[in-house]
């Protein structure tokens, strides 16, 4: 189904972010026709099928959701994405002149889409691998500032600070650039807050308000927004990337009725 007219959203005010999801398994063609020459020029590029669908599924899901917050169609959004490092079309997308800041993030089968006008955004959601050993890596993503506690040696706390740590960078629009160890968060078992953040990145660590998402089980993910003020973030889910409709709340598990 094309869309020639704005899909449905909530109202997204001065104080508020929010997250959509969506399954990348569900993209069709449909969603390929809302990605502009440049973008589906890249889709070729990217080698795994599993690489495209999410993709082509962040950047449908993107238009829609900006669509309805704009007041257009999907295919009248201009996604601009800038590399500082080339002159290729890659990198943290921007909605130039529309007041909306925006990130997408994608893992296994969640693509997430952030969108607030309080601020520059950045959003991770991470599949929690079992394969991730903390302790070869803690050297390389902690700071020698930074707290540590039992719960970094585990899985789930691991990865609960490196997508709190990355969040922070998209949010800055350098990504990964910056060492992830230039940044520091509080602990896994705490309430996400950014403690300091030095190098390229360097800015005063109040200047953001973090949070941790439900991704699901089996996965983590957090969004981290530059402006001061409290924010509420609510999540929001297309069952399609290029649906009109939504439900409230995050993607349920399949099978779980919820």
């Amino acid at each position: 189904m094309l869309l020639d007219a704005p899909p449905a959203v909530p109202v997204l005010g001065p104080a508020d972010c929010h997250i959509w999801w969506t399954d990348p398994a569900t993209v069709t063609d449909d969603c390929l026709t809302l990605l502009d020459a440049a973008e589906q020029e890249r889709v070729p590029l990217l080698r795994r099928a599993e690489d495209r669908g999410r993709f082509i599924a962040g950047r449908a899901l993107l238009r829609t959701v900006a669509a309805g917050y704009l007041g257009l169609p999907p295919r009248r959004v201009d996604v601009v994405a800038h590399c500082p490092d080339c002159d290729r079309n890659h990198g943290k997308p921007e909605l130039p002149g529309t007041g909306l800041q925006v990130s997408v993030s994608h893992s296994g089968d969640r693509v997430a889409v952030a969108v607030t006008r309080a601020g520059a955004v950045g959003i991770d959601v991470e599949e929690i691998s079992t394969s991730v050993s903390p302790a070869e890596l803690l050297p390389h993503v902690i700071g020698p500032a930074e707290p540590r506690t039992p719960a970094h040696a585990t899985t789930s706390g691991f990865h609960r600070m490196w997508t709190r740590k990355e969040a922070v960078l998209k949010a800055t629009g350098l990504g990964l650039r910056v060492p992830l160890s230039e940044i520091g968060v509080s602990a896994p078992e705490e309430d996400p807050r950014v403690l300091f953040l030095g190098g390229p990145a360097a800015r005063p660590a109040e200047d953001f308000v973090l949070a941790d998402l439900d991704a699901g089980a089996g996965r983590a993910a957090a969004v981290a927004v530059i402006g001061g003020g409290p924010l509420t973030f609510t999540a929001h889910t297309r069952s399609h990337p290029s649906d009109a409709g939504f439900s409230p709340g995050p993607p349920r598990a399949p099978g779980t009725g919820r």
